[in-house]
């Protein structure tokens, strides 16, 4: 049998760090420094590495519970 699995509250976090990232007012300030031109991807490696990190606890947790 298949089971869903509600998404835990660290999805919905990851959700609004990412959303703030994205579209905030940071994100003008900082792309309007001199900075690597790297830099801009670095917020969005951030949410990749988070979501990576969040899944493999998620599938740690429902494979300790079978």
């Amino acid at each position: 049998m298949n089971q869903r699995h509600q998404p835990t509250d660290h999805s919905l976090l990851i959700f609004l760090l990412a959303l703030f990232l994205v579209n905030s007012p940071l994100k003008q300030w900082w792309s309007g420094l001199t900075l690597p031109w790297y830099a801009m991807y670095l917020p969005w490696l951030l949410i990749i590495v988070l979501v990576a990190v969040n899944q493999h606890l998620q599938k740690r947790k429902t494979d300790r519970g079978n």
